[in-house]
């Protein structure tokens, strides 16, 4: 059994709406739909409909992944039954994963590299976070349907495994960036002012405040600090 090439280019291209069409009551349930008929025959369009109409929601980079597998479990005939099963722990599972290698690790450790970036050379900071976080989130987008309908339903499992490698790696990144702006903006501010600002920022932490927005708040208020002579 192969995806086929218009079939994948068919099922990549819709998957950039799947939040199209996003509500507080379906969630993704609307571009998940629309993305998952694009890679079936109109002969099966009204059971495809009938199974899968309403609510769903996972991290919309790993959503590929999902579609995959369930294309590949109804060519071999599974019941709509344990294909629904799939779906509601799938769609759990890789929208924590998801959020934790994107939103906690990969963009914050890149926000922090693409500042110390544009600090030293400007422009080229937002450029390499631009191409970086977009090769990451499309490779995960287009290898997703590839990867699902291979390992089907085994994908969970895999990206478990997997995705633990680039979490540890893009968590090293984060910190060696944390450490090594600290040092380029205790050159500019000097050492004493980062005391109060290093307490706030644990007490945020411990507070569970989100760290991509705590990280983006504290580099802008060095950077003003650092530019305003005090």
């Amino acid at each position: 059994m192969r995806l086929g090439t218009a079939r994948f280019i068919k099922l990549f291209l819709s998957n950039l709406l799947i939040q199209s069409s996003w509500s507080f009551y379906w969630m993704q349930g609307l571009g998940f739909l629309f993305n998952l008929l694009s890679g079936f025959d109109k002969e099966r369009v009204k059971e495809i409909l009938h199974n899968h109409k309403g609510y769903f929601n996972t991290h919309p980079y790993f959503s590929g992944y999902i579609i995959g597998a369930i294309i590949r479990a109804y060519e071999l005939n599974e019941s709509p039954e344990k294909i629904k099963k799939f779906i509601t722990i799938s769609q759990t599972t890789l929208a924590s994963i998801g959020d934790t290698l994107f939103w906690q690790t990969i963009r914050p450790a890149l926000l922090l590299v693409s500042v110390i970036l544009g600090m030293k050379f400007g422009l080229v900071g937002p450029i390499v976070f631009l191409i970086v976080y977009n090769i990451l989130h499309l490779y995960h987008r287009a290898g997703g349907f590839i990867l699902g309908y291979k390992k089907g339903a085994d994908i969970i499992y895999y990206l478990k495994q997997k995705e633990q490698k680039l979490f540890r790696t893009f968590y090293t990144i984060g910190a060696i960036s944390t450490g090594l702006l600290s040092v380029i903006l205790i050159k500019d501010i000097g050492s004493v002012i980062l005391i109060p600002f290093t307490i706030i920022f644990f007490i945020l932490l411990s507070k569970g405040a989100p760290r991509i927005i705590i990280l983006t708040i504290f580099i802008f208020l060095f950077i003003i600090i650092a530019i305003i002579p005090l």
